[in-house]
């Protein structure tokens, strides 16, 4: 599990900091968001999320734990939670646990006002500065 650096990188090469907070590693995919004020566990496992990066728009991600029953599925069809507060080290440890990039700290609100504004855009969510090739 990671606790450094990490980042969210748009194709168009705006580059979001953030901290990470779970699996490391790198992950591609269409960066979207959420505006739901619960049910973060069940996004994550909904099937139309498959192979995109969420952004959460709440202040506050994790904060009432995890629960198998609150899943949409059997496993998160999403690749990377992107948040600006992660609420508990539950939802960051359910993350880790099913190999998923987590990253808090994050201007959501810029990345939501990016993605509606520009539209969808592929993106890469990174766990630490060496997936980027900074030094």
């Amino acid at each position: 599990m990671s606790s450094g650096l990490g980042y969210l990188v748009l194709e168009d090469g705006t580059v979001f900091n953030g901290r990470s907070v779970a699996a490391e590693g790198a992950v591609f995919g269409e960066a979207v968001f959420t505006t739901a004020m619960t049910g973060y566990q069940e996004t994550i496992t909904d099937p139309s999320y498959a192979e995109q990066l969420v952004c959460f728009t709440a202040p506050m991600v994790g904060n009432y734990g995890v629960a198998d029953e609150r899943g949409e599925s059997d496993r998160p069809h999403a690749k990377a939670a992107i948040m600006r507060r992660l609420g508990g080290r539950e939802w960051a440890d359910w993350l880790s646990l099913h190999g998923l990039v987590g990253l808090e700290d994050v201007d959501t609100r810029a990345l939501v006002l990016r993605l509606r504004e520009g539209g969808s855009a592929r993106a890469a969510v990174v766990s630490d500065e060496s997936a980027l090739g900074i030094d």
